[in-house]
């Protein structure tokens, strides 16, 4: 601490003895070089900081939002930027230029990076003022998509505000100087004036005057003019004057934002931070409001890589609503975060929102964020893709290891920026998919290692494993599913990767939540190759990409839903959550709308394996939700005869990438049982696999797509969420699907998808037509699990929990059954009961 405290005090007289120079040239001392009192209070119009109470970080501080966030941090009492990245910028958040007449100055010191000083490649920094994005006022809009007034310094030699410049000083020292934006604005005319002082005391200025106003952020940038320029660092950032305003609520961090559920009496908890330095606090802690006051309960370590503290609290009473309050102190200055445990749901439906797949073209998703809120659904459900690599309009880093994290990290924060506030007061079940590990697609393997050299070498993703490090994996699944309860196999695989297929138990739904992708076979198992293998563009016999070693869940997740289906204690229904659907019902993919006879990332391969899957979630009437198509889909899925299986829900994206249609139609493909509303490309189909899917509704984005703006282009594209209703006394399940742009407080006819909403039934699920019967169940407690197994190879055929005190079981062969009635302790078995042919009129009183 003593070495620490000398450096900063020696460091801060050089940099105040330096400004002084500054000051007697000719700039306001009030502006340059004047150090800021530690948490001083200053005017709304002012804002002030030299980084001099900030440790050396990554992450800069709650009134900043940088980008890319990994290529900026705080060292030395200054901000550097590290990267490559064309306008790499960081964007004040909380101190804002207003709209109207007045007047500002920003001003800031820069200068070259250390061993940046000789005659190297060109470089540029300075400002970007009056930031805004048009079709979205919200701060996030403005970060990754405003425009606004660059103004700066090239290494080139000149100084310019937007296509006016003015030649700098000859053999002018970038190493320190000092930039400065005068601004007015006044009978409907913007004046700048920007100012370059040199180290030595001379002044170099340019003007720039426009006909409108310029409201919005302020940005310190690097690269104004190119990729790959020379790097600057940045220091004493003062702002000032009439047009200048505060706005707190747009700060963001440190606690980021959380996410928790609620299962089995027992409250998760995760709280993403920043990446925090070494000398920053490390401890998180977390306060329940009971009786009128907050009693802290429990203080936890923010981990370092994955910057996340978890809490888990045992014996929750979830029969009341219980504010929540997270504590983070840190130099002095005390953070709070606060949301709700909301009671869980008894005695009515529960509504559930599903949502996968967030490309940045629209964030921060506005219009669907509103109406997701409006909506105000119990649980949500994000099931994958919550990020893409070319999020926030910068590429990812893949290496070397911690730098991949960051990289995550940066994408992955966008989420919680544009969820958090929703996330906050109620549960959230959070799954990662491919892209969010960064592979286009993912076949699992089990975890198997595959080299960067070897990936590259197969094309990318058109081969098992993963690229990744098993650090940087299991980074994104503490960050995404380290709320969630604990996985059901909490060892780790053999390459270290960690699992987190568990269950979810609320408002008296069972929810299995499972990875379908970690253990699946690659496409180079079964077929050789080039380039995208995964691609069928030609027609395949009969079972040509079959073999009996494939995976598709793999045996530890077949053998958790093995133990799910069979465990109805607290469940009403039984629904499966994944993250693509289990068919291969899309037809054309991507921008040029590309045929594909079939495609091996969807769940529809390998077949075997997912009939396997199908046959044991259908024994207990099981519903499955997914993703991932960026295409909504309502398909009943089949095995051994048309829609003999259940349903599945594929929900549409949040905001659609990589377009997908399902349009056999279009090529002439025969079908059977279309639907009574008549709906184009529904109906029963074969894809290339040999699974049959009864399409009941698909929602297919437009030909052409909306240039007007991306929150239109995200309507064209299919973009949207869905809402499933489960009512647990009628046993119904009622499936919405609601485009990007629709409003709940104006509904339309264009509001949802085609072919929505639709409710089924619990039963629904289980397709089979049944041929016998066994008798009448007569219980003398209503609401009782019942289960039926075959005498003859002692399989389940099928387990619910009955609505009332009387039912009778089908079968679907003649034989010989055990009936299991009740659960737990509670069990009465009932053997050697024989099917009839018809109904039986035997009757079984049963008492528990």
């Amino acid at each position: 601490m003593g070495l620490n405290y000398r450096r900063r005090f020696f460091k801060k007289l050089s940099l105040s003895l330096a400004s002084i120079s500054f000051a007697l040239s000719g700039f306001p001392s009030s502006l340059i070089g004047k150090k800021r009192s530690f948490n001083k209070k200053l005017p709304e119009t002012e804002f002030d900081d030299d980084f001099g109470d900030v440790n050396d970080r990554v992450w800069i501080g709650e009134k900043y939002w940088a980008i890319p966030m990994e290529d900026w941090r705080v060292k030395d009492e200054r901000l550097e930027f590290v990267g490559v990245e064309k306008f790499s910028r960081v964007n004040l958040l909380t101190t804002v230029i207003n709209e109207g007449n007045g007047e500002m100055v920003v001003a800031v010191e820069l200068g070259l990076m250390q061993g940046e000083i000789g005659p190297k490649k060109n470089g540029s920094a300075g400002f970007s003022i009056g930031i805004k994005d048009d079709l979205d006022p919200d701060v996030k809009s403005a970060c990754y998509f405003g425009t606004g007034i660059n103004a700066g310094v090239s290494t080139k030699g000149f100084l310019f505000i937007e296509d006016q410049s003015t030649p700098l000083p000859e053999n002018f020292d970038f190493s320190a100087f000092t930039l400065k934006i005068n601004g007015k604005r006044e009978n409907h005319s913007t004046h700048l004036t920007l100012s370059c002082q040199s180290k030595d005391g001379n002044v170099t200025e340019v003007t720039y005057q426009r006909d409108k106003d310029i409201p919005g952020l302020v940005a310190l940038v690097n690269n104004l003019e190119q990729k790959e320029g020379r790097p600057f660092w940045f220091r004493n950032i003062k702002i000032s004057g009439s047009k200048i305003g505060r706005r707190p609520k747009n700060s963001f961090g440190p606690i980021l934002w959380a996410m928790y559920t609620l299962s089995k009496e027992t409250v998760r908890i995760a709280a993403q931070m920043p990446p925090l330095g070494v000398d920053d606090n490390k401890d998180l802690e977390l306060y329940f409001k009971k009786k009128g006051g907050w009693q802290k309960v429990l203080t936890q370590k923010i981990d370092d890589s994955a910057c996340v503290a978890h809490f888990q609290i045992d014996n929750w009473n979830s029969e009341i609503e219980v504010p929540y309050q997270l504590i983070y102190n840190n130099q002095g200055t005390r953070y709070s975060y606060n949301g709700t445990i909301r009671k869980e749901p008894g005695g009515r439906p529960l509504k559930f929102g599903g949502l996968t797949c967030q490309h940045a073209n629209g964030y921060p998703y506005g219009p669907l964020v509103r109406n997701l809120m409006k909506h105000d659904p119990d649980l949500l459900y994000f099931s994958g893709d919550q990020l893409y690599e070319g999020n926030g309009g910068y590429p990812i880093k893949r290496q070397p290891e911690q730098d991949a994290i960051l990289s995550y990290l940066g994408k992955w924060y966008m989420f919680g920026w544009a969820f958090g506030h929703i996330m906050r007061d109620r549960p959230t079940i959070c799954t990662p998919d491919d892209h969010d590990v960064f592979q286009g697609n993912l076949w699992g393997e089990g975890g198997k290692k595959i080299s960067f050299d070897e990936w590259e070498k197969s094309k990318k993703d058109a081969h098992g494993g993963y690229v990744q490090t098993p650090k940087m994996v299991n980074v994104v699944a503490q960050t995404q599913c380290g709320h969630m309860p604990a996985p059901y196999h909490p060892d780790p695989l053999k390459s270290g990767i960690r699992t987190w297929y568990t269950d979810v138990l609320y408002g008296r739904v069972s929810f299995a939540v499972i990875s379908d992708r970690m253990f699946k076979s690659g496409p180079d198992r079964i077929r050789g190759g080039e380039g995208r293998i995964d691609h069928i563009k030609e027609p395949l016999s009969e079972n040509e990409l079959e073999s009996p070693h494939l995976k598709l869940l793999g045996d530890p997740q077949m053998e958790f839903l093995g133990h799910w289906i069979n465990d109805w204690k607290g469940a009403e229904m039984k629904v499966l959550l994944s993250q693509t659907i289990f068919s291969n019902p899309a037809t054309h993919h991507g921008n040029t709308k590309m045929f594909l006879h079939g495609d091996m990332d969807s769940g529809g391969w390998p077949k075997r394996k997912r009939d396997d899957v199908l046959r044991l979630i259908r024994k207990g009437f099981s519903f499955h939700i997914n993703g991932d198509q960026h295409l909504p889909f309502l398909v009943q899925y089949s095995l051994d005869e048309g829609r003999d299986a259940g349903w599945s829900f594929c929900t549409p994206a949040i905001s659609t990438g990589y377009p997908r249609w399902g349009q056999p139609d279009k090529l002439n493909l025969p079908y059977t049982d279309r639907p009574s509303h008549g709906l184009p490309n529904t109906g029963s189909y074969k894809d290339v696999f040999g699974n049959i899917h009864y399409i009941y509704a698909v929602g297919n984005p437009e030909d052409e797509f909306s240039k007007d703006n991306r929150y239109k282009q995200a309507q064209s594209k299919s973009s949207g969420f869905g809402l499933i209703t489960f009512n647990t006394q009628e046993r119904t399940i009622k499936m919405e699907a609601f485009r990007f742009l629709a409003d709940k407080d104006k509904p339309t006819a264009y509001d949802q998808f085609p072919g929505w909403p639709l409710t089924i039934s619990q039963t629904d699920n289980d397709g089979r037509i049944p041929l016998a019967s066994l008798p009448l169940l007569e219980i003398d407690r209503p609401g009782q699990v019942v289960k039926i197994i075959d005498e003859e190879n002692k399989e389940l055929i099928n387990v619910l929990r009955v609505k009332g005190s009387s039912y009778q079981p089908k079968v679907y062969k003649n034989g010989t059954y055990t009936m299991l009635v009740g659960e737990g302790q509670n069990v009465k078995e009932i053997n050697g009961i024989s099917s009839t042919g018809k109904k039986s009129e035997k009757v079984i009183k049963v008492k528990i």
